[in-house]
């Protein structure tokens, strides 16, 4: 039987990435509601490029590595079906 991507331990193998993710969502939402260094569309543009890049670069490394573990042969369980038919 094959696996289903992103199964329940592969979750949770990746799940570390999902702290930094939230904390740089934290700052892109308290950023964007209260700044405390007022409204200066050189800085602002700059100061969210950052943070976006950044998340989505968390996000898109998250999901390569997930494909990677995923298809990794050393990550495969053997299940109780494909034990009994060796």
């Amino acid at each position: 039987m094959s696996r289903r991507a992103f199964d329940a331990e592969i979750t949770l193998d990746l799940a570390v990435n999902l702290i930094p993710f939230a904390i740089i969502g934290f700052f892109v939402a308290v950023f964007a509601v209260f700044n405390p260094w007022g409204f200066d569309p050189l800085q602002s543009t700059i100061q969210f490029a950052i943070l976006l890049v950044t998340m989505g670069a968390l996000g898109v490394v998250t999901w390569f590595a997930a494909r990677v573990i995923e298809t990794d042969e050393r990550t495969r369980h053997e299940t109780s079906e494909t034990e009994v038919d060796r």
